[in-house]
């Protein structure tokens, strides 16, 4: 009897410790992340985050650790806007421009550590794919990236 091929998921395809994993996060981290997106964008912009995308085979168990989503691709999100946001002219610029943020991680697309290359802004949606849980510490540069694009695209 010939061996069957060994079957393997697909990209997009979570594993069951990713899909627990994520999910816990969506319920315990992620209502007071997006708050704090929308406060910072001054309106209740929505955000469409891909989880599943996000999802990096193995490594479940940190999802919850703040620099695994938060400092890699949310807190530099919140920051910018923030920047953005800090007087009336930028409030009315992004109230008038952004309608939505889209957060994924495609892994053949996204950039190591040159940032903007992984943003996008078009038909009013601002793009982000940046890998989770990668260059950590790139704080700074992060929020250069998406306080350029957004300045630019106001």
């Amino acid at each position: 009897m010939p061996l069957l091929p060994r079957l393997s998921l697909r990209a997009g395809q979570p594993g069951l410790a990713e899909r627990r994993a994520i999910a816990a996060y969506r319920q315990d981290k992620w209502p007071a992340i997006e708050q704090g997106i929308q406060q910072a964008a001054g309106f209740a912009v929505p955000v469409e985050v891909e989880w599943d995308q996000l999802t990096v085979p193995g490594d479940a168990a940190h999802y919850a650790d703040d620099a695994f989503f938060g400092k890699t691709i949310f807190e530099p999100l919140t920051t910018a806007l923030r920047g953005i946001t800090r007087d009336q002219m930028g409030r009315d610029a992004l109230r008038a421009k952004l309608q939505r943020i889209h957060v994924r991680y495609d892994e053949k697309t996204v950039p190591a550590s040159n940032y903007p290359n992984g943003l996008a802004f078009r038909d009013g949606m601002l793009d982000i794919n940046w890998r989770p849980f990668a260059n950590v510490d790139d704080l700074q540069p992060r929020i250069e990236a998406l306080t350029q694009i957004l300045e630019k695209n106001l």
